[in-house]
């Protein structure tokens, strides 16, 4: 559903950012960022018809410290942008080390997702949490 309004245009450019944020969040969250996760970021954001400008932003908040006060505070009290950020975090890495899972749950506590909403979502997007 295309946006019918500048308000709506501005909002849903903000919950877009905000779903990119929130994969490279998660991927930067053992540490560093790994090729599969660039490659899934990336195409992401190619299948999105993503331009040059939007490359650029995603490549300058891969150098960015980790904001992840920031998405909790965006999602808090607004469920369905809560599951949306989860599951942008969820498609963005393989969770495969402590540090991922450890995100991935002081994400979920700080979003209010329950432990039966998580594994939905992971259901969902056909991944299972390690």
């Amino acid at each position: 559903m295309e946006p019918q309004t500048e308000s709506e245009e501005r909002e849903l450019e903000r919950r877009t950012e905000l779903v990119l944020k929130a994969m490279i969040n998660a991927a930067k969250a053992d540490g560093r960022i790994d090729e599969q996760e660039v490659q899934r970021i990336v195409g992401k954001l190619q299948e999105g018809g993503a331009d040059a400008n939007d490359q650029r932003f995603v490549l300058t908040e891969m150098q960015k410290p980790l904001e992840t006060e920031y998405l909790i505070s965006a999602g808090r009290g607004k469920p369905e942008l809560g599951v949306e950020i989860y599951a942008a975090s969820l498609m963005a890495i393989e969770v495969d080390t402590l540090a991922e899972k450890a995100y991935l749950e002081k994400l979920a506590a700080g979003l209010g997702l329950t432990q039966e909403v998580t594994q939905r979502i992971e259901q969902m997007v056909g991944l299972r949490a390690a």
